[in-house]
């Protein structure tokens, strides 16, 4: 769509340069609206953007009624142009990588190392906490630096992305919460834009075979496939006070645990569980070329660790990686850790099994049916650095503006986009009638 210029487009350029120096914002004054398909990458088109969002800031900050004039409506109208242009340039990007999909090649982030790391590469924000980022998007009273990471990008719902700077935090805050991700399983950040991402898996290891000189190759099964990662939107919502907002110390960490917990938990139930039936990604359970171990037609008690000692049995018969973590519910962690011999002496790990990480989570229920048995459970085995969860690069919060209004609250809905990806599946084996 063409602009209607008060003026003509060179002299919008022109008022839109002046305006730029005066705000001090003279990395934003040279961008052109054509010149933004010569970005050679979608950081620099991220940086155009920004750069661009937040000279508008600065300049209408300091503008009062009567500056509007036409020269000046013209100058912002340019700007807006520049914006236009490279949202243009993503929307074409994202149909284009949405028909012909597109190879995910980031790294596996697995601790607060690696998020420190990549957002240090990816953030050229300001130092600042998740609750002044709230208190911003709930228009309460903050600084400069805050409110120009708003120009970050916004999202299809009217979402704020969470700058770089912040994923840190929440996503360290998300390790300990989740049973996967303290077990070894990672975290691919993906660039924005494209609807799914294919991945390389393993199905099988291949069988090399002695020959002959000159003498045929041994023929193996296929052993790799293509995974096929769609992040899946996964949202929930909170309220806070407006007072608290505004006044409470402490707030930062409670934040950051809160909204981690709420993402682990659910990323635990359907990368443990998942059915794989659209909006729910596919977990482990119901992966195809898993180890299947069963505890009897109806399920037996706990008494004793056969049933890692079967896990274990069925991963390395495959040729899988030795087992680095067994999840299991808090019932069953309990269960093993209260084991004693026939004098009342607790029963140590075996030194088998003394490198395997035992963890629980809430998420792995202890009612399932296994045969006349409705009190059952189940255990899950592997290497687990060989599944990850890719998600988008950042968190969304998305202002609920009337919604507690009548109660002095401010309410926020938080979103993330993310798939479940087992690389290996053979590395995973789960025990299923574990009883009490």
């Amino acid at each position: 769509m063409t602009v209607a210029y008060n003026g003509s487009a060179e002299s919008a350029q022109a008022t839109w340069k002046t305006l730029c120096a005066k705000a001090g914002a003279s990395n934003a004054a040279s961008y052109h609206p054509r010149g933004v398909a010569s970005c050679s990458n979608q950081s620099e088109l991220h940086e155009v953007r920004k750069a661009t969002r937040q000279a508008i800031n600065k300049i209408t900050d300091t503008l009062k009624p009567g500056d509007y004039t036409d020269s000046v409506t013209d100058g912002l109208l340019w700007a807006g142009e520049i914006v236009s242009a490279v949202n243009q340039v993503f929307e074409r990007q994202q149909d284009a990588e949405h028909f012909y999909g597109k190879k995910q090649t980031g790294s596996i982030m697995r601790n607060s190392a690696d998020f420190e790391r990549h957002y240090a590469a990816t953030s050229k924000e300001s130092d600042f906490d998740i609750s002044d980022y709230l208190r911003v998007i709930a228009n309460l009273k903050t600084t400069p630096e805050v409110k120009n990471a708003l120009s970050s990008g916004t999202d299809t719902a009217g979402g704020f992305a969470v700058p770089g700077v912040l994923m840190p935090g929440i996503l360290s805050a998300l390790v300990p919460a989740s049973s996967l991700l303290q077990a070894g399983a990672g975290l691919v950040p993906l660039e924005q834009g494209a609807k799914s991402f294919t991945t390389a898996a393993i199905d099988s290891i291949p069988s090399a075979a002695w020959r002959a000189e000159s003498g045929a190759l041994a023929e193996s099964d296929p052993a790799f496939r293509a995974v096929v990662a769609t992040p899946r939107s996964l949202s929930f919502m909170f309220k806070l006070s407006r007072e608290l907002l505004a006044d409470a110390t402490g707030l930062t960490e409670a934040l950051n645990q809160a909204i981690a917990q709420a993402f682990a938990k659910e990323l635990d139930r359907v990368g443990l569980r998942g059915t794989g039936t659209a909006p729910q990604p596919r977990g482990i359970l119901n992966t195809a070329g898993i180890q299947s171990v069963t505890n009897g037609a109806n399920g037996l008690s706990l008494s004793s660790y056969a049933n890692l000692f079967s896990a274990v049995g069925a991963l390395l018969a495959a040729n899988a990686p030795a087992p680095t973590a067994a999840i299991m519910s808090p019932r069953s962690l309990v269960k093993l850790g209260g084991l004693t011999d026939s004098t009342g002496q607790p029963i140590n790990k075996p030194a088998m099994l003394e490198g395997l990480n035992l963890i629980a989570t809430s998420q792995i229920p202890n009612d399932l049916t296994v045969g006349t048995s409705s009190d059952c459970s189940e255990i899950f085995v592997g290497d687990f650095s060989r599944m990850f969860f890719a998600m988008r690069e950042s968190v969304s919060i998305q202002l609920l503006n009337e919604l507690y209004a009548g109660t002095g609250e401010i309410g926020f809905a938080c979103h993330v986009r993310a798939d479940t990806v087992v690389t290996y599946p053979a590395a995973f084996a789960v025990v299923t009638g574990v009883r009490a």
